[in-house]
């Protein structure tokens, strides 16, 4: 994989997904400070009854 370098990334998805290329990235050399992420999904906190 050719990265630039010094590049940031930022991931939004599912969880495996962001786990899968979190892993890819910091396999090509990518310093996990350089990964920043979102998880997306069902909002479990809200949907808890009350």
């Amino acid at each position: 994989m050719d990265l630039p370098a010094g590049a940031q990334y930022y991931l939004c998805g599912p969880l495996p997904f962001m786990q899968n290329t979190r892993s890819d990235l910091i396999a090509a050399g990518v310093p996990s400070r350089n990964i920043q992420y979102e998880v997306f999904g069902p909002d479990l906190w809200l949907a808890a009854p009350v």
